[in-house]
């Protein structure tokens, strides 16, 4: 698993952007069948490439910017775990979190910003809580929350601060350190959701700040 650090990294401020915002989400949950870095480009589609994923948006309506229902990404997203187009296939990976299929709706809904370009605009669902309510839930809480509320359920330690967390290929996020759990950092970000990162795939410097903090 390669790519920048945290699965689902909500946008604190301004437009959402492929690189910063929706990359990190596909390269956690998608990047063992879709990327470069791991040797794998099933369907000819990888996400660490923003250059190359745009090429494909009107492939089978791969993404059509504004328009999330058109987009075949974002149904497969959202079938249910069994369905045969879903995606990640069943048993082949983590299932994006209602969080994070938000985010991904968002952005296509604010016209797919990605490689510096951006399409048409479209309007937000007014039942986006119904539509993701099936899908696994965010750690720290569910679609719709208020960003910035501690939706966490963990005490966060006063102690703790916000910390540069890297993972392995030397890539950074922000992020404070709520605890750990069966091989998994939780990590809250800015806007207080809980993301929770594989410690493997952290760095020695990074797993060392785990093992020493309170």
């Amino acid at each position: 698993m390669a790519g920048l650090v945290i699965a689902g990294a909500l946008p604190s401020v301004g437009a959402i952007e492929y690189e910063k915002d929706i990359m990190p989400i596909f390269m956690a949950k998608c990047a063992e069948c879709h990327s470069d870095a791991e040797g794998k480009v099933k369907g000819g589609l990888k996400f660490d490439d923003p250059a190359h994923f745009h090429r494909r948006f009107a492939k089978n309506s791969v993404v059509v910017p504004g328009d999330f229902d058109a987009s075949y990404l974002f149904l497969t997203l959202f079938r249910p775990a069994d369905d045969k187009d879903a995606m990640p296939p069943e048993g082949k990976g983590e299932r994006l979190t209602q969080d994070e299929v938000k985010l991904v709706l968002e952005w296509i809904q604010e016209g797919a910003e990605i490689n510096g370009e951006k399409g048409a605009e479209g309007a937000m669902p007014e039942d986006m809580d119904d539509l993701l309510r099936d899908l696994p839930p965010s750690a720290g809480g569910t679609a719709g929350a208020t960003p910035g509320e501690d939706n966490s359920g963990s005490d966060l330690p006063a102690m703790r601060q916000e910390e540069d967390w890297t993972n392995a290929e030397g890539q950074t996020i922000r992020a404070t350190l709520v605890g750990v759990e069966d091989g998994f950092a939780l990590l809250r970000m800015a806007n207080g959701t809980v993301h929770r990162y594989p410690v493997n795939k952290l760095s020695e410097e990074s797993r060392a700040k785990l093992k020493a903090a309170p």
